[in-house]
């Protein structure tokens, strides 16, 4: 159904042909996945309880539900190395109006916190599989950096994130081509249910009484969709997910065992005569000349399940190219080089590389909303909307800085690379570089003089 056909229905079917459209995703299941309070080894009905016999009868007994947040690691470590660093704007700015375009792209993105709720959507899109942005325009007084907001009214853009962990439920509405040409934002507020809808020439909201009742219908300025939509086939340990449920069964049938063997067990093979008290000093068991006692031990499983558990968890970092930065991993490596340290991480590399083709393409599109939006918000930077304007990743990395550094001494013959003052200012305990140089100019003044006057 193309553009204007979905925008000729009635409310109710306007919605439900949005709603319908939207293949089904199971965000349940993912969350459940995600929360180890809510994984399976907890449901009695996946992990039953054990039934006994004891000498009061047959008993229902629980077994240790042991659960470990193997998917919170992945999605963690995987979203820290897309935009842990933060994500910044490449530009090659020509002339004071791309310049002023600049600097209010980066005030809009410092005052709506864009590196913090980056992270927070990155971690819902590896998680929850999808994940969207809306922007609006909010009247606020104010300017940027000198530039005046708006013609007739000072206006700011303002971003909110939506997620289903969040109470939104989202559907993006794509035409034959792909394209995503309408946008449906389901959420509760004030125990009343609302629907709104967003297309490049329309914002429309809906409020449930009985039925859907249109409460606004007004024009979309911006010209574009104002949302940004992020979508994932799986979430990011879907291919383990097997592996880290046998883990956590492993680990609670193990603590089940040691509860029954971690007591000793005596074995007696025929007729005891007599035992010692509780407590009585130098125990000894009296038993007929045939009879025979001794300990019950446990000796090849737990060597085995040592062996399982090591080989479960390096599948599971390894397949899903986390690496595996534990302190017991990395207590022992040493100073690694920088081509070390590289290599040790190019799994976790390539696998953000493959994260900033689809990521990407959206932190793409939200720099185009924005510089939409600038050129509506102020006529001097009307002329700047068509600027290459591109986001730029920045992979964490360990670096190894006496290394560098040493390379930069070779490259120059050992002279000086980097000036007093500098050094001055990469000081970290020094809070005022400027007046630190003048303390030890003085400092300097003054030993040269105490030995010129000795002279």
């Amino acid at each position: 159904m193309d553009i204007q056909e979905l925008m000729s229905l009635s409310p109710s079917n306007l919605i439900s042909e949005i709603r319908t459209s939207k293949k089904t995703v199971d965000h349940r299941e993912n969350l459940e996945q995600y929360e180890p309070g809510d994984h399976r080894v907890h449901d009695p009905t996946k992990r039953r309880p054990k039934t006994i016999k004891t000498d009061r009868g047959t008993e229902i007994q629980d077994v240790s539900r042991l659960s470990l947040p193997f998917q919170k690691i992945i999605v963690d470590r995987a979203a820290a190395f897309l935009v842990g660093e933060g994500v910044t704007l490449g530009a090659n700015p020509d002339g004071d109006t791309q310049e002023k375009m600049i600097a209010m792209l980066e005030r809009t993105w410092h005052d709506n916190k864009l590196d913090y709720k980056t992270r927070h959507m990155a971690r819902a899109w590896m998680s929850e599989t999808e994940v969207a942005e809306l922007w609006w325009f909010d009247e606020k007084p104010g300017t940027w950096d000198g530039v005046d907001l708006a013609t007739g009214g000072e206006v700011r853009m303002r971003m909110q994130v939506l997620a289903h962990s969040l109470g939104d439920h989202i559907y993006p509405y794509f035409d034959e081509y792909g394209d995503m040409v309408a946008f449906g934002h389901g959420y509760r507020v004030n125990k009343k249910d609302h629907f709104d809808v967003y297309t490049a020439e329309r914002i429309l909201k809906y409020t449930y009484q009985a039925g859907w009742i249109q409460e606004e219908d007004r024009d979309n300025k911006l010209g574009k969709i104002p949302v940004v939509y992020y979508k994932k086939d799986q979430p990011e340990w879907a291919d383990v997910q097997p592996l880290i449920e046998r883990y956590e069964t492993m680990i609670s049938n193990f603590a089940d065992a040691n509860d029954y063997f971690a007591s000793p067990m005596v074995k007696i093979k025929g007729e005891v005569k007599g035992f010692a008290e509780k407590g009585e000093q130098g125990k000894i068991l009296a038993m007929e000349p045939d009879a025979d006692a001794s300990y019950l031990t446990w000796d090849q499983a737990p060597e085995a399940i040592r062996l399982e558990k090591e080989t479960l968890q390096e599948l599971i970092f390894s397949m899903t190219q986390t690496p595996d930065i534990s302190f017991k991993q990395m207590q022992g490596i040493g100073q690694l080089s920088g081509v070390a340290l590289k290599m040790m991480f190019l799994d976790a590399k390539l696998k953000t590389l493959k994260h900033q083709e689809q990521f990407g393409e959206g932190i793409q599109r939200r720099i185009n909303i924005l510089k939409k939006g600038m050129s509506l918000v102020s006529t001097v930077v009307e002329g700047a909307v068509n600027m290459v304007v591109e986001p730029q990743f920045h992979f964490y990395l360990p670096d190894n800085q006496k290394e560098f550094i040493d390379t930069l001494l070779a490259a120059t013959g050992n002279r000086a690379v980097m000036s007093r003052k500098s050094a001055v200012a990469l000081n970290p305990l020094v809070t005022d570089a400027e007046k630190e140089m003048e303390d030890i100019n003085e400092d300097d003044a003054g030993q040269f003089g105490n030995i010129f006057d000795e002279v």
